[in-house]
């Protein structure tokens, strides 16, 4: 049996906050977004409040781990950082061993084809809006072909995507006899949208249709994701999909000295740990 403790968009230089005292576990999985800046402020918050209470710390970074950075330059600086700091770090497919469960894990990005290939470009379209469109396409730096650095608008979020989700394929198409965990931050399927279900051209952003990686026969057992800051436990073919998201907490004290709660996500929990 392992013990296997799931986050995701912490967010915690928005809304600081500590992981209440709990067991140690066998695996940390978190999947995104603790804080915007992967080097800068994700990486050492886990060193200091999940690696102590994990025997191993697996990360997918989040887009928001992206912002105000140079997407290449940052992973690169963060790999060593989080190796040096006892964190597995999977962002673009890697996989990794632990205990007998294969842990697969990769920022995912979006395909924008969750409402069908034919909404695709007017997807993109609202995605990268300057003005009212995903602040990643303002706040996100790559490099181009020749490593000058560019924006990074919604075509390279979907060449990313592509990368990704091949890199995945492939390690599901491999025999494996045991445990398989996918970790993503962006989501895999419509259901963990807001609402259930597409219900806009922006809800593209935010997850992709990956059924048939969930249907077929590397599926597999679970897979964790992010990005929308709600709770989602549900199972599509042979896989069960998980999201554990903190998201915003803008909880604060009325002008009558009484306290309003006000949490994004109510049904966060803390202590969300399986056992494989």
């Amino acid at each position: 049996m392992v013990t296997v403790w799931i986050l995701s968009d912490l967010h915690v230089d928005a809304t600081p906050w500590t992981p209440p005292p709990g067991p140690r576990v066998d695996i940390a999985i978190v999947a995104g977004d603790v804080a915007d800046g992967l080097t800068r402020r994700a990486l050492p918050w886990l060193a200091e409040h999940v690696v102590p209470r994990a025997r191993e710390v697996v990360y997918v970074p989040g887009n928001h781990d992206m912002w105000r950075a140079r997407y290449p330059d940052e992973l690169a600086s963060a790999r060593d950082l989080a190796e040096a700091a006892g964190i597995t770090l999977l962002d673009s497919g890697q996989a990794c061993l632990v205990d007998g469960v294969e842990i697969t894990g990769a920022t995912l990005w979006t395909d924008y084809a969750i409402a069908g290939e034919e909404r695709r470009e007017l997807a993109m379209r609202v995605a990268g809006d300057r003005q009212v469109g995903m602040r990643d396409h303002r706040l996100v730096q790559i490099r181009d072909r020749n490593g000058t650095p560019a924006p990074f608008r919604p075509p390279a979020a979907l060449a990313l995507h592509r990368q990704h989700r091949a890199c995945i394929e492939g390690r599901l198409a491999e025999p494996w006899n045991g445990p398989r965990i996918v970790v993503t931050h962006h989501a895999p399927h419509p259901r963990s949208l807001l609402h259930g279900e597409v219900r806009e051209p922006i809800d593209a952003a935010y997850a992709s249709d990956l059924t048939p990686l969930m249907e077929g026969p590397g599926a597999p057992n679970i897979w964790i994701h992010g990005h929308v800051h709600r709770s989602a436990d549900y199972r599509i073919g042979r896989t069960r999909v998980i999201a554990n998201a903190r998201g915003h907490d803008t909880s604060h004290r009325r002008r009558d000295g009484m306290w309003a709660v006000e949490l994004e996500n109510p049904a966060f929990d803390p202590f969300l740990v399986m056992e494989i």
